[in-house]
């Protein structure tokens, strides 16, 4: 929201910033909800029998449609021109020869990406969370908006069997109570959306319980969030055996789920956990189904995996998911290099039925592959395997041979877990020197976001450790 929206708020008594939830959630809900997301969100689910071919010529027309679209835009038609792709080009032969759209490209020119002179009424801007400090424009219509909420309504929500009707809560960006707010409530409500927004910012030891006690009142169906936030308050609930009430569905988003996470959260709230992978750029979506397989929705965009080289990464080989938005033809994102790094699973067929893409693993942020002499490294679950001590842990790699593990232990942590910590790590990444420093909570970023992996070193520092492997 606008700085002095925010400070208005931030300084309003209680009673005052639950009334501008609530009018603010009627607007939002308005906006959403409406006639356009009814249908679309039945588009999606009569496609759900499609066959891989019926898919692939979906992608062809739609991409052929952004094609000419994005012609009209300054920057496009730019490079279409340097690149020599034509208007009668197959579309995926014109695709291949166009070059990557960088972050720093759709942060400092989103405008000239737009195909229209002039924005349509109701357009609205959002900024992605991006970790230079420099966010990214990203323009929504209203057709565009309800799209980003059809999708993972039907092929999210209700592959688990609820919908966005249902009680739900939700632990995510949004700052609802004053950061020095000290006494619950630390949660605001959406009558209207029949929804909870519940800070994350305020998940101290002190405070748990109070959550506990609201999430047992509140009783909701469908739990959102960041699997950080969620997996602390399970953590805790599970250690005090102080349950929240039992809901139908949990839904993780922005951050990478770990196993030991998903364990805690499922055991907590005794149903299911359903990873969902997408962006504020509104190009990909990957949602798990039943089998816990991710499946990418081949009408959201097109999804390639490339290795450093440039070539298609082969199933189970990690590499950069570069991504093509074939919805938003106000402002086309094509072959976008979102920074993130995954495989595609060597076995594209699930027990589910359905015929789209399965990634095996949304690895994480490139920013945070961590190098040694034996290779590139995003997960350390391996690391933490039967260290049943420690509340949440941060992996730092400050040099090439030098890393940091910052725990936040339980009770019973000890010198023993210390010194398994060490020996995990050293068989996981090689010979280096390992430091754990206990601590009483990791920091998170300013968008609530736990970040696992920090990797420090410098591009230079990278580059060098990935030419010295290839030679």
């Amino acid at each position: 929201m606008p700085d002095i929206v925010e400070s208005i708020y931030s300084a309003s008594p209680l009673w005052a910033q639950q009334a501008m939830v609530a009018t603010y959630g009627w607007w939002w809900y308005r906006r959403r909800y409406g006639t356009a997301f009814q249908r679309l969100a039945a588009e999606f689910e009569s496609r759900e029998g499609w066959t891989r071919n019926q898919f692939e010529a979906y992608q062809a027309q739609k991409l052929g449609e952004l094609l000419s679209m994005a012609r009209r835009s300054p920057y496009y038609s730019s490079i279409m021109a340097e690149a020599g792709v034509t208007s009668d080009e197959e579309p995926f032969d014109a695709l291949r020869r166009l070059p990557f759209l960088s972050k720093e490209t759709l942060r400092t020119r989103p405008r000239d990406l737009l195909t229209v002179k002039s924005l349509p009424p109701r357009t609205l801007v959002f900024k992605s969370s991006g970790t230079t400090g420099t966010p990214s424009q990203i323009y929504y219509t209203p057709e565009f908006h309800a799209l980003e909420l059809a999708a993972p309504e039907a092929r999210n929500l209700r592959w688990a069997g609820v919908n966005y009707r249902h009680r739900r809560v939700m632990f995510g960006v949004r700052k609802v109570c004053r950061v020095d707010q000290d006494e619950p409530p630390f949660w605001r409500f959406s009558p209207t959306e029949n929804l909870a927004y519940a800070s994350v910012y305020h998940l101290s030891r002190k405070a748990l319980p109070s959550y506990l006690d609201f999430l047992r009142s509140y009783s909701p169906a469908v739990v959102m969030g960041y699997p950080s936030a969620l997996h602390t308050l399970a953590g805790y609930a599970l250690e005090h055996n102080d349950l929240p009430a039992r809901a139908q569905a949990v839904f993780t988003v922005s951050e990478t789920v770990t196993p030991h996470a998903r364990q805690a959260i499922e055991a907590a709230w005794r149903c299911n956990v359903y990873d969902r992978y997408g962006a504020v750029e509104g190009c990909v979506l990957a949602t798990e189904c039943s089998a816990h397989q991710y499946h990418v929705s081949p009408e959201v965009g097109i999804v390639e995996i490339l290795r450093e080289d440039g070539e298609r990464a082969r199933p189970g080989e990690l590499g950069h998911v570069i991504c093509t938005g074939l919805q938003n033809t106000l402002q086309p994102l094509i072959r976008y290099r979102i920074g993130d790094v995954a495989r595609w699973a060597v076995n594209q067929n699930c027990e589910c039925g359905r015929q789209m893409p399965i990634l095996e693993a949304i690895e994480g942020r490139f920013e945070d592959m961590c190098y040694t002499d034996r290779g590139e490294f995003l997960r350390f679950d391996t690391v933490f395997k039967g260290l049943d001590n420690i509340r949440e842990a941060q992996v730092i790699q400050m040099a090439l041979d030098r890393f940091v593990i910052r725990v936040v232990p339980a009770d019973g942590f000890d010198s023993a877990d210390v010194e398994r910590l060490r020996r995990n790590m050293k068989l996981h990444v090689g010979n280096v020197r390992v430091d754990v420093e206990p601590v009483d909570r990791i920091h998170r970023t300013a968008s609530g976001k736990f970040k696992a992996v920090v990797c420090r070193l410098s591009v230079e520092e990278r580059q060098q450790t990935r030419l010295a492997r290839s030679r």
